[in-house]
């Protein structure tokens, strides 16, 4: 009796290991599926625009930047702005040289000293990392990406500390990484638009939290509107009329751009249509004028000239010279 409960007992522990086992196992499968950084890594918008260099970022006032802390937004910033100023450096030794002697000039000793610690930090981490990439191979699929971009900062947290990683390439990662997501939910072509159009606001939600809605404000309504007709490719190839397309088309033109930009663009539209109905006709005529057999080579040849004249009038020309450049990518190659 005693026996059968110490083997109950070993069983329940043996299950236990299993299932904890296991649990680490998925946890560590989703890590790599699941974010890089998101909304709780407290990277802002701000910290985004530092390192794009768009006017909060000014070389000439790193003394102020590197006060209170050494690693901040402003680092990797400055870092890169090192790299460019010295780049004619002939060798590591010479560079690290250079960057000393150059940080002593514009900061107090003490700040100098320690920004050039993670400097010559930074700068073997930029000549190891390349060795490290070349093993990952190269990502095909966004599924690679993020699981890529999961190494590249894990490995960056080796070399620099988990909390200093982060603060150094986290609003990079962030440039990288939302839109890889962002295309992946645009890309689903088993998902219709409104689906989509709910796993983007999450997802911005998932990413940026409080500044969710002030992402993106920067494209152009010409790029979102071509990006809208992706997210709802889906519903439109299964409209049954064309009329029920040019509804949805009409509809997210009002939504994005103002009425002088619709019009234009269903002016273009317009344009475009004639443009390609009149090729048919052209085709269609020229296509007779072959096959009659009543007209030798050469009145074929007036004959299909003159209607191209007829039909394309001072755009008859270009459309002639179109012509033989398509003829010459059509020959096979020697």
């Amino acid at each position: 009796m005693k026996k059968n409960k110490i083997i109950a007992m070993a069983g329940i522990v043996l299950a236990v290991v299993i299932t904890i086992i296991i649990a680490v196992v998925m946890t560590k499968g989703k890590k790599q599926e699941g974010y890089v950084f998101d909304r709780n890594s407290k990277i802002s918008m701000k910290d985004v625009r530092i390192y794009l260099g768009k006017s909060e970022f000014k070389a000439d006032a790193a003394k102020d930047y590197f006060k209170k802390d050494t690693i901040n937004s402003y680092t990797l910033k400055y870092f890169l702005f090192l790299d460019d100023k010295f780049k004619d450096s002939r060798n590591t030794e010479e560079l690290l040289q250079s960057v000393r002697d150059y940080l002593n000039t514009v900061m107090p000793p003490d700040e100098a000293d320690k920004l050039f610690t993670v400097y010559k930090t930074y700068v073997y981490y930029q000549r190891d990392v390349h060795d490290k990439m070349t093993t990952w191979g190269r990502p095909s699929t966004p599924e690679e990406a993020i699981d890529y971009l999961h190494k590249l900062q894990d490995y960056r947290r080796k070399v620099f500390g988990d909390e200093n990683a982060d603060v150094l390439f986290g609003p990079i990662v962030m440039l990288q990484e939302y839109p890889i997501r962002r295309g992946r939910i645009i890309g689903n072509q088993e998902l219709y638009g409104a689906e989509k159009e709910k796993k983007l606001n999450d997802l911005k939600k998932d990413m940026w939290g409080d500044e969710a809605d002030i992402v993106d404000n920067d494209t152009e309504p010409l790029d979102r509107y071509h990006e809208k007709l992706k997210i709802y490719q889906k519903d439109m190839a299964e409209m049954t009329s064309d009329e029920e397309r040019q509804a949805k088309i009409r509809q997210f033109r009002e939504e994005l751009f103002t009425p002088e930009q619709a019009r234009r663009l269903d002016d273009v539209d317009r344009s475009t249509a004639d443009e390609k109905k009149n090729e048919e006709d052209y085709l269609a005529q020229e296509n007779e004028i072959k096959n009659n057999n009543n007209l030798d080579a050469d009145e074929k040849a007036q004959k299909i000239y003159d209607l191209q004249d007829q039909m394309f009038g001072s755009e008859a020309e270009a459309f002639r010279r179109r012509l033989v450049v398509e003829d010459e990518l059509k020959q096979p190659k020697k």
